[in-house]
């Protein structure tokens, strides 16, 4: 007889709170054990962008086999007010969607197969600023983990 730890089968949710806008990749969040499936990821600005001219996008780094992918377009984030928020469309890859009053009435839904690796900011230039990202997943193993990069 087979013992499911039936968890795993449910949608969880994380935070990365101090998303940095850093010269080059910005860790996000770390996918070890196997995969999952993103259906959500919402990024929030809690400390005004700065004034230095930037663009950003989100890459998954892949362990095997090694490779950056990038998830979405890149996307101008300077000067964003707090409570910008940024979605992202269903396109191929996602395009990465500034609304500086925060406030989105129909979120696209996004459905990103993630094998193990580490989802990114990939910023090009440094910035001040904070971005605070949540994401949705669910993970597609029992050994699926999510957890917010150090």
């Amino acid at each position: 007889m087979t013992c499911y730890n039936e968890a795993y089968l449910l949608e969880h949710c994380e935070e990365k709170s101090d998303g940095a806008c850093l010269n080059g990749q910005d860790n996000l969040f770390d996918i070890t054990g196997g995969p999952v499936l993103v259906t959500e990821f919402v990024g929030i600005v809690t400390d005004t962008i700065g004034a230095n001219i930037a663009n950003c996008h989100i890459d998954l780094t892949v362990v095997a086999p090694a490779a950056d992918v990038a998830l979405s377009t890149d996307v101008a984030i300077t000067d964003d007010a707090i409570g910008t928020s940024y979605i992202f469309s269903i396109a191929d890859p996602a395009v990465l969607t500034p609304t500086t009053a925060g406030v989105d009435e129909a979120i696209p839904r996004i459905a990103w197969l993630c094998p193990i690796g580490t989802i990114k900011a990939h910023c090009s230039a440094a910035n001040t600023g904070n971005i605070r990202w949540y994401i949705v997943f669910k993970p597609l193993s029992p050994n699926s983990f999510l957890v917010a990069a150090a």
